[in-house]
């Protein structure tokens, strides 16, 4: 996979992150219960700080890029999995919406480490 492709599909990745999270905020604006334990705006901000995280792949800044991928292997890793895996461990379902939202919070969190660890380990072109 070339750079630009990976760039793409992990801006893809920050895409379906906030869009979960914002569909939360509305979820719960509207009275409803958010779909995680993630405070919906602390998640959508969480994400909009990944993207800007993949600007110096974007601007050729292979070092910084990679150096920034790893450290969100571990922010996302933890916040995005580990800690939504603990939450259900310990309270069950009763942080998230559904079993449905519990397990698109992990899958769209596994995508995006998946693809950190390809960029982290220069699995690009």
């Amino acid at each position: 996979m070339n750079l630009k492709k990976l760039l793409m599909v992990q801006l893809f990745y920050c895409l379906l992150g906030a869009g979960y999270n914002i569909v939360s905020y509305i979820l719960t604006s509207a009275g409803s219960p958010p779909l995680s334990a993630t405070p919906p705006l602390v998640g959508v901000i969480s994400m909009l700080v990944y993207g800007i995280c993949l600007t110096p792949g974007f601007l050729g800044a292979i070092k910084i890029y990679r150096l920034l991928m790893g450290i969100a292997i571990i922010v996302y890793g933890y916040g995005g999995i580990v800690k939504h895996l603990m939450n259900f461990y310990q309270n069950g379902l009763a942080d998230y919406s559904s079993m449905a939202a519990w397990a698109i919070a992990i899958g769209i969190n596994v995508f995006g480490l998946i693809l950190n660890g390809l960029a982290v380990r220069g699995k690009f072109e």
